[in-house]
């Protein structure tokens, strides 16, 4: 991606890039209507019954909140990053913030959905680097994921504060 056009003046992040981060929102936004999907089951005592096919018993965790935080959680990240990349051309980054921009926010939109994923299973939430695999992953996977997300608020900052003083 050495020679590839990162910024276009005037128009923000270049149609590729901003593309290819749109991609990684898309596909959250979708692992996220899945983890909806799993805990509509849960709310529904294990129970998928969808008219006209047959009723199915779906044993899933029994962890309602985590599951809601597993649709939740990429789906709000998702529009976050969207909405960043829709307002790059206001924000008028140079190619080096781009290229932070474009691999934090990859990294905090990942991060973030497989620390909700792991956290569904981790008996301590991933709020502490403590306990078994599942947990060490999500504490992991989410303490990236809050540096990514630094990273790319922090330039949007920087330059909407840039570009407020004209």
């Amino acid at each position: 991606m050495n020679n590839e056009t990162w910024v276009v003046a005037g128009q923000g992040l270049s149609s590729r890039i901003g593309g290819k981060l749109l991609v990684h929102c898309f596909v959250m936004m979708f692992l996220g209507f899945c983890g909806g999907f799993v805990w509509l089951i849960a709310l529904a005592d294990n129970v998928l019954h969808i008219l006209p096919m047959p009723r199915f018993e779906i044993p899933v965790p029994d962890q309602k909140e985590l599951l809601r935080n597993a649709h939740v959680g990429p789906l709000m990240n998702s529009m976050y990053v969207m909405a960043m990349v829709l307002l790059s051309s206001r924000l008028h980054f140079s190619m080096r913030q781009a290229q932070w921009f474009y691999y934090a926010a990859i990294v905090m939109l990942w991060g973030n959905a497989i620390g909700y994923a792991t956290a569904v299973y981790a008996p301590e939430r991933g709020l502490q680097p403590i306990g078994d695999w599942p947990n060490l992953v999500s504490y992991g996977t989410f303490y990236v994921a809050v540096i990514g997300a630094t990273i790319t608020t922090g330039i949007c900052l920087t330059n909407a504060l840039r570009a407020a003083r004209g």
